[in-house]
């Protein structure tokens, strides 16, 4: 693989010299095209996005979600490009996506500078990682080059290798960009839609539960997260369907990596004894000694715990929601790629083992797979956005949305009071354009501060009908605290009569 490795690298230090003399026909232009240069290197122009540069021949391009990015996967090396806005230039983009490059126990830096790429000069980290047991040509090498051209826009490079960059005294990542030059846009981009496959895996029961809850004629179910439930049904909880006047059929349940697999038992007890089906979302954790669980999960360490979780979730039998490290695409997550150097191909390689696990051990028979990024991404570049976390349409049984009307509790740090209007509509246009899949609202909830909590619910209410794909919606009532443990956004309904009653009027006239 070395030797194919240096056979490309000669052929482009060679053809440096004739970049450009490639020209294109038609009068349509694709979103993209390529033309052979010789057997070992061929020309890549993206006419949506408007560059072209060189490239081996065994390279192909990943053109399913066009809009925000393009990859070209060799042999040795992978390219992601993005095209991207700098809204405060190329040089503040790359300090804030490189962060995690402080982490020195999971990454070493070889090198940062900046090399002059088409005319400009461009920001680069170059970094390594030790292989991961579970990729398969792990690409542990990378080199992350940001380069601004037009008014703030520009693009941003991720090259991945099986190999060390450097051969024959130049790196193949200054190689290729030496090739590179702007052409007109002449095309637009387009992603292909997600495509909603049948799961061969699901059982019967699992089969016609789907069918009944999330099929084309199916209704909206209703759920709920309330932090004792389903271990405990306190006096709180049966007060507050008593309120409203609905037993809420879903009920979210949490776990993290680690947590004893036992402790699931009362949950799944208390759900069958009631007929209640679980939401089970399970996450890594933040490491204080540094590191990135989502890593180790991808090195091994914690086979013999997901296998002990898919026995559990197997051995129950009835239908769950599964929704694993849901909120990948906000920093706030432990597993975002922020995290571990904008590979958010990393989190679709943890997902895609985590699923060969729950088939190995027979839980994909009850399990309905729920994907579900955030509705915004944190922060907002497109190696973060949602699209690059998809693991594929067979792993995708429902598409989860998540939206919050957060009120102004941290207005200073741009947070305001957003309808429900605000927060889904645009969102639900996009998710129907982009995915086949059942829709639902895996947790969502209005806080108390910053307008009228009763009016928003009440608009919610009448507006989430009309959004037929979304089947189930699940009210998250609780409370998130600040750092000195105040209340920051109260979420929770109990007590407030007045969404208690809208609830109330609004079951009686379904149920």
């Amino acid at each position: 693989m070395i030797r194919c490795a240096k056979r490309a690298m000669c052929c482009l230090l060679v053809l440096l010299f004739i970049a450009g003399s490639a020209t294109f026909a038609g009068a349509e232009p694709a979103m993209w095209t390529t033309e052979p240069v010789n057997e070992f290197s061929q020309w890549f122009t993206n006419n949506a996005d408007g560059y072209r540069l060189m490239v081996e021949a065994d390279m192909e391009a990943d053109t399913r979600f066009a809009a925000v990015r393009t990859v070209l996967r060799g042999l040795e090396h992978t390219i992601e490009i993005y095209p991207q806005h700098f809204e405060r230039g190329a040089a503040a983009f790359a300090a804030f996506s490189n962060r995690f490059a402080s982490d020195t126990s999971a990454f070493t830096v070889l090198w940062s500078g900046r090399i002059p790429v088409a005319g400009r000069y461009a920001t680069v980290l170059e970094w390594y990682r030790p292989p991961l047991l579970h990729v398969e040509n792990d690409t542990c090498y990378y080199a992350a080059v940001d380069v601004e051209f037009r008014a703030g826009e520009g693009l941003s490079f991720l090259f991945k290798s099986t190999v060390p960059f450097e051969q024959f005294g130049s790196k193949y990542y200054t190689l290729v960009l030496g090739t590179l030059s702007l052409v007109p846009r002449t095309a637009a981009a387009a992603n292909t839609p997600a495509e909603a496959l049948p799961n061969p895996h699901w059982n019967q029961e699992t089969r016609a539960w789907f069918q009944e809850h999330f099929g084309p004629e199916a209704g909206l179910d209703w759920g709920l997260f309330y932090p004792s439930a389903p271990e405990q049904y306190t006096e709180g909880f049966r007060a507050l369907e008593e309120g409203v006047g609905h037993k809420f059929e879903l009920l979210l349940r949490y776990s993290d990596f680690g947590v004893p697999v036992r402790e699931l038992a009362p949950a799944f007890e208390n759900a069958a004894a009631e007929g209640r089906t679980l939401e089970l979302t399970l996450q890594t954790l933040p490491k204080a000694e540094g590191g990135v669980m989502l890593l180790d999960v991808l090195n091994g360490w914690y086979d013999p715990y997901l296998a002990e979780y898919a026995q559990a979730v197997a051995a129950y039998g009835r239908p769950v929601l599964f929704r694993l490290c849901n909120e990948m695409n906000g920093d706030w997550c432990s597993y975002c790629a922020s995290l571990y150097g904008r590979d958010a191909e990393l989190y679709v390689k943890f997902y895609r083992h985590v699923y060969r696990i729950f088939v190995e051990n027979g839980a994909l028979a009850n399990t309905i797979w729920v994907w579900n990024p955030n509705e915004r991404s944190y922060p907002d570049y497109g190696w973060n956005h949602a699209l690059c976390y998809y693991p594929g349409d067979e792993y995708v049984d429902v598409v989860g949305l998540t939206g919050y009307n957060n009120g102004t509790y941290y207005a200073s740090y741009g947070e305001r009071w957003r309808s429900f209007g605000e927060i889904y509509d645009g969102l639900y246009a996009e998710y129907t354009a982009q995915f086949r899949q059942p829709l639902m609202i895996t947790e969502f909830a209005c806080s108390d501060y910053g307008g009228d909590k009763s009016a928003w619910v009440a608009g919610m209410l009448s507006h989430i009908e009309d959004f037929p794909a979304i089947k189930a919606a699940i009210w998250w009532n609780n409370c998130d605290y600040d750092a000195y443990g105040e209340p920051a956004r109260p979420y929770a309904i109990d007590g407030n009569e007045a969404v208690i009653g809208l609830f109330r009027e609004y079951f009686a006239e379904r149920d």
